[in-house]
């Protein structure tokens, strides 16, 4: 069959049938030949750097002032009340206690007043509680006297005299009741009994001195 068809191709044709046969298979393996089959670069084909994000600048935080911590107040101790004390009573102060001469200093400023009526009365209590002394019995004349009741005068300045004969007080108004009495010679006595005791610069002595001169 094959014979056959070549008798009846032309010659031209089958020049150009054998050469196209022969030199595609050569062109074919040239090309095989120049262009080589690419080689696997070995080098790792760079990948494209991701693009650095750019920090996001994270907010600088402006620094937060740290609060100063405030002195904690230590706390204030209260004061331990201390046991109230109870109010030591105060000891009611005891009343002065009476003595003569306190008794007769209250009975004077009544005489000085001349109260004597009062200043008498106190003198009778004041008599009682401290019985048989000079000074209560000059005072009991001298008020008596004062108040005209004589002869119980005269009965004081006697037992003031009798307790104590140098008493200068009775000496001098038992001299002034003698003048009233008209005694002026007893009076002189009780004058003369005074300047042996104290002179003759003593008030008692110069005051009954005074009151005899008169009569």
């Amino acid at each position: 069959m094959f014979n056959k068809s070549l008798t009846l191709l032309t010659l031209p044709t089958l020049v150009t049938l054998l050469a196209s046969v022969i030199l595609v298979p050569q062109a074919a393996m040239g090309a095989d030949r120049q262009t080589p089959a690419p080689v696997a670069s070995s080098e790792p084909t760079p990948v494209a750097p991701a693009p650095t994000p750019s920090a996001t600048p994270s907010a600088t935080p402006s620094a937060t002032p740290s609060a100063t911590p405030s002195a904690t107040p230590s706390a204030t101790p209260s004061a331990t009340p201390s046991a109230t004390p109870s109010a030591t009573p105060s000891a009611t102060p005891s009343p002065t206690p009476k003595t003569v001469t306190t008794e007769l200093n209250l009975i004077r400023k009544s005489i000085e007043v001349g109260n004597y009526g009062p200043a008498l009365a106190l003198l009778k209590v004041t008599d009682k509680s401290f019985p048989n002394n000079a000074d209560v019995n000059n005072l009991l004349g001298y008020t008596s006297r004062k108040l005209k009741q004589y002869s119980q005068a005269a009965i004081y300045y006697t037992r003031a005299l009798k307790i104590d004969p140098k008493h200068l007080g009775a000496l001098e108004y038992q001299g002034e009741l003698f003048l009233i009495q008209k005694k002026s010679s007893a009076a002189k006595s009780n004058l003369a009994k005074i300047k042996s005791i104290c002179g003759t610069n003593c008030e008692e002595y110069q005051e009954l001195k005074q009151a005899i001169g008169k009569k």
